[in-house]
């Protein structure tokens, strides 16, 4: 039971790095960092460069070895100039190497694309942040009728609006629906809270962000983007579907116990707003540019400064000193948004006077990518990366395949026993007393507690779980309802011995 126990703790710890809380503790640690920041850039310019270089090579090509990380690639910035661009590793199979042009599926860092081009709009007139959802959406319902009036466009930008994660993650399995079918599949969805009262992070407040996006300018939402984003700002190898991206995409990998294995995304047609923007790290570069530079990049502007000022400013409170603005989290004196796909991971750091841009091919829950950005961030202020913190995929899959051990030899030993049933199971009552309670617990209580309890952890339903979490979400799901058919079998069995034990005495005795 309590190998049980330590997988499920190592997976909600894991899977609370869908969102952006689990990083606060990345944000604690690049803050501390931040007061020597402008001498930080001067050093990765001056004579000194090379060393840095060298040191931010070592430590990916470590951090990329001990994670099983296919590819990677690593942008740094000031708001005017791109300090540092490589590309690691290859994209795919095909062992193309990864360069500064390849392009990666982003996760959640789409978020602030998305804030961004709501932004604008704000600023042309045609959004008011205080106005509800249902003023630009007018069939925009929920199970609630009234609570969809309530909420405001700004609520959805601060992650405020009560809808909760766990809704936000069960459309994942249908994102080939288009947009505004995602948008009716609402009308049997309840708030978890009063609009503009807490936080609760949830790719639905997103996905109504592009909705719209689409009602107000006239257009999809991946157009507006590539207009009015893509294009000002020179990201050629940026696109809105793994068509668009072509060969220029990296294959993503998800780790199977371990073992990494380039797998397909499903289509995201309709949840593009909320994660699946695609983009380069050297696209990436100008995009963080232009957010450091007060919404300019090369003397072209794609939103005020006021406007990026209200983008990176702290509105929802979200717990231990953070606060979610509109598609950044912020937390003393950092902005910052990580990216979760099924088989990609993003990162965009600023702090200071430089930003950090990470992207891999891969994905594994169990691992702590965010290290890899405070490794980055570290080296630029002069410091060790400390790649020790960075855990080995090995290592920690050598305990969870010894759990995974465990549980096994105990089905084995369980299945031996049922064909001995007639000499394993003994005919007292204290015997039987014994046994129903170890089977009530190993095979009801604690199987029955594995399957309610894991997707409250995750805040996923049990598909999303798997296909997130392959092998493990699998063995999580698929080892309890074994266990509770063979507990059921078992005690089928063993009254049947104690029935036949019972009249065979009562033959016995007449």
């Amino acid at each position: 039971m309590s190998t049980i126990r330590r997988f499920i703790c190592c997976c909600k710890a894991a899977l609370r790095g869908w969102t952006v809380p689990s990083l606060l503790l990345l944000a604690c640690c690049l803050s501390s960092l931040s007061a020597p920041a402008v001498q930080a850039v001067q050093v990765a310019g001056g004579d000194s460069r090379p060393i840095v270089d060298s040191k931010i090579d070592k430590f990916m090509e470590t951090a990329m070895s001990q994670l099983h990380i296919p590819g990677a690639a690593v942008g740094i910035v000031t708001k005017d100039q791109i300090v540092y661009l490589k590309g690691y590793g290859v994209t795919g199979p095909g062992q193309t190497p990864v360069t500064p042009e390849t392009s990666f599926v982003l996760g959640s860092t789409t978020k602030s694309f998305t804030a961004l081009a709501v932004m604008q709009l704000v600023e042309a007139g045609m959004i008011d942040m205080n106005a509800p959802v249902t003023q630009y959406l007018p069939s925009f319902k929920l199970a609630d009728k009234s609570a969809a009036g309530v909420i405001r466009v700004r609520d959805l930008l601060h992650q405020a609006s009560g809808l909760s994660e766990y809704d936000g993650r069960v459309g994942m399995m249908n994102g080939n629906k288009p947009i505004q079918e995602h948008l009716r599949d609402l009308s049997t969805v309840s708030l978890i809270a009063p609009p503009g009262t807490a936080y609760q992070y949830s790719n639905l407040n997103y996905n109504i962000l592009g909705g719209i996006i689409e009602a107000v300018s006239g257009e999809s939402y991946t157009n507006y983007v590539h207009k009015h984003i893509f294009q000002p700002l020179d990201m050629k190898y940026s696109f809105a579907s793994p068509e668009e991206a072509g060969s220029h995409l990296a294959t993503g990998y998800q780790s199977l116990m371990g073992y990494m294995i380039p797998t397909k995304q499903l289509p995201h047609t309709g949840t593009v707003a909320s994660g699946y923007l695609i983009s380069s790290s050297r696209d990436l570069a100008h995009y963080m540019m232009a957010q450091m530079n007060r919404g300019k990049y090369m003397g072209t502007s794609i939103l005020s400064p006021g406007g990026v000022e209200q983008m990176h400013a702290p509105a929802t409170n979200m717990g231990g000193g953070a606060s979610y603005g509109m598609g950044w989290t912020i937390k003393n004196g950092v902005t910052f948004h990580n990216g979760m796909t099924e088989n990609t991971y993003s990162m965009l750091v600023m702090d200071g006077d430089y930003g950090i841009i990470l992207l891999t091919n891969a994905l594994d829950y169990l691992m702590p990518y965010d290290r890899i950005a405070l490794g980055l961030s570290r080296i630029l202020h002069g410091q060790d990366p400390e790649v020790e913190s960075i855990p080995s995929v090995s290592q920690t899959y050598i305990k969870a395949d010894f759990a995974l051990l465990v549980v096994l030899a105990y089905l084995v030993w369980t299945l031996n026993g049922l064909f001995k049933w007639r000499t394993q199971y003994q005919s007292s009552r204290r015997w039987l007393c014994i046994h129903t309670g170890i089977v009530g617990l190993v095979h009801l209580i604690l199987p029955i507690a594995i399957l309610i309890y894991v997707p409250k952890v995750f805040s996923a339903p049990w598909p999303v779980v798997q296909t997130f979490l392959p092998g493990l979400g699998h063995v999580l799901y698929y080892l309890p309802m074994l266990l509770i058919a063979l507990g059921v079998l078992k005690a089928v069995l063993m009254f049947r011995r104690w029935a036949l034990a019972k009249n065979t005495s009562a033959g016995t005795n007449s």
